[in-house]
Parts: C-alpha cells; sequence; structure tokens
C-alpha cells in the first residue's frame, strides 16, 4: 500500500479536479469534512468500506487508489499486479514462496516411486497422476501469483531450497542404485564429496543471485 501521506495528496488532488469541497466529498460518503482532511494530510486512512465509493466519486479506480496515483491503459494490468501485490505482507509473501518449493520437492519425492521401484503398475499410474497434479499446482501459483522478484525476495530461503531439491535428486539417484554398494569406499567417498561440495556451492550461488535480484527489485 502507498504512504498515507502520498495517497492522501492523491485524494485531494482527484478531489478537486472533480470540483468538491472536503465537506462536500465527506456529505457524499458520510463523513465529516475533518475525516476528509485527515486522509488528505496523511493523518488516517479511509475505511475499507469507504475505498469503493470513493474511489466511484473520484472516477478512479481501487488500483489506483492503491497506488496513489493515476495508471496508464497500456500499463493497468502491470500497475494492478503492483497494487495487489503491495497489498501483501512480507511474511505473506514468504509463505507463498514456501509453499511453492515444498510442492516441487513433494513431486521430486513422489516421482522416485515409478522412477526407482518394480511395485504394481496401478501404484505407478497414481503416483505419476499425482506427481502431475504436484507439478501444475506449483506452476499455477508460480504464474498466477504476481510479481516473482519480490515473493523470492528472501536468500535464505532460496538457498535453502535450492540445496534440498540438489540432494533429493543426486541422493535419490546414487543412493537407490543397486551399483552404489558395490563401488569401493574410495569412489563412495569421492561421490559423498561432490554431493556435499555441489550442495555448498548451490547454497552459495542461489544466496547471491536472490540478493542480487532483491537489490534491483528495491
Amino acid at each position: 500500500m502507498v504512504e498515507p501521506l502520498e495517497l492522501g495528496r492523491f485524494i485531494s488532488t482527484c478531489r478537486k479536479e472533480k470540483n468538491l469541497t472536503q465537506k462536500q466529498l465527506g456529505e457524499e460518503l458520510g463523513v465529516t469534512d475533518r475525516a476528509v482532511s485527515k486522509w488528505e494530510n496523511g493523518k488516517s486512512f479511509p475505511d475499507i468500506s469507504l475505498i469503493e465509493p470513493l474511489c466511484r466519486i473520484l472516477d478512479i479506480s481501487v488500483s489506483e487508489f492503491m497506488l496513489g496515483k493515476r495508471i496508464e491503459p497500456e500499463h493497468y494490468q502491470e500497475e494492478t499486479e503492483k497494487a495487489w501485490i503491495a497489498s501483501l505482507d512480507e511474511p505473506l509473501l514468504y509463505k507463498i514462496q514456501m509453499i511453492i518449493y515444498i510442492l516441487g520437492i513433494a513431486a521430486v519425492a513422489v516421482l522416485q516411486v515409478p522412477l526407482f521401484s518394480h511395485g504394481p503398475m496401478c501404484v505407478n499410474v497414481i503416483c505419476l497422476a499425482v506427481w502431475g497434479a504436484l507439478v501444475f499446482a506449483a506452476d499455477y501459483l508460480d504464474k498466477k501469483i504476481p510479481e516473482k522478484k519480490l515473493r523470492y525476495s528472501n536468500p535464505w530461503i532460496e538457498g535453502m531450497f535450492s540445496v534440498i531439491y540438489f540432494l533429493c535428486y543426486m541422493l535419490w539417484f546414487f543412493l537407490r542404485k543397486d551399483e552404489w554398494r558395490t563401488l569401493p569406499m574410495a569412489e563412495q567417498m569421492s561421490l559423498w564429496a561432490i554431493i556435499v561440495v555441489g550442495s555448498i556451492v548451490g547454497f552459495c550461488v542461489r544466496v547471491f543471485l536472490a540478493r542480487k535480484k532483491r537489490r534491483s527489485a528495491v
């Protein structure tokens, strides 16, 4: 949400464009001119029940109200998404981010059953169906929730889940192969070293990129 003072200036500008006094605007909304004055001075915020009628009187959209500025038609969708994302607090964005990652990890885990097990065909088909549903859900959230650069703004969450993804693939790939047990101890230790080093490097790179993206989004 835009800062109260900036929003107040926008309300004042729109009111004057409509040739309305603070008293006239207040009467149409059922509030006092003092309340309107407080809005315009950034000292208070209109009640949520008044936002829609206020926008209708001032001939602005709710998105323009939330952003505190006029929106050009060609940028309306982009600016509306920004207004929507601005209304969410950062912890909620992190929760959305984690849900998407968890769905992805669950999809990777479920996929291991038909790939590595020798169970009944019906079980494999069910697992593939569940995998497809999880991938679809993660992709749907990723595309429908706007402002990805802001949603993925916690570098530690990004780094942690990148390591989890890497470990899921590497450990399941190596440890579930029958050949793993027959490898000499030296080769097993070398593979473990590759997994550990790869996890550390992946974590550091992901955190660096996430921090860079966060700075560019501010």
